[in-house]
């Protein structure tokens, strides 16, 4: 794990430390899930991840599983081309109603 690094509200409101960052940049679909399946599973409860992700379609995939998987997101912002998601890992737990996930291909995996 490398240093942890701070993140902030959109004011500048320091919130906590990320503790690890998932590269999820260049990456097409499942691959970005997958990635962060197993980083989730490799964090401890509470702790926060970083995510990047530079495709659209990874973008909305990223924010449904963390909604269908009960992962609150604290904050996502676009940073130029990259969108980044800062999610605090919770217990896994799917959601009444999963918005679908769906790939560039159009087929359903959730």
């Amino acid at each position: 794990m490398s240093e942890l690094l701070t993140y902030q509200t959109g004011n500048g409101e320091t919130l906590g430390k990320i503790a690890s960052v998932v590269d999820c940049r260049d990456q097409i679909c499942p691959k970005p899930i997958l990635m962060i399946r197993m980083a989730l599973a490799e964090t401890s409860l509470d702790q926060v991840l970083e995510i990047i992700v530079n495709e659209d379609v990874s973008k909305q995939n990223v924010l449904k599983y963390c909604w269908n998987y009960g992962q609150p997101v604290l904050r996502s912002y676009a940073n130029g081309p990259e969108f980044h998601i800062i999610v605090k890992k919770s217990p896994q737990k799917k959601v009444d109603i999963p918005m679908p996930v769906v790939g560039p291909c159009g087929a359903r995996w959730d």
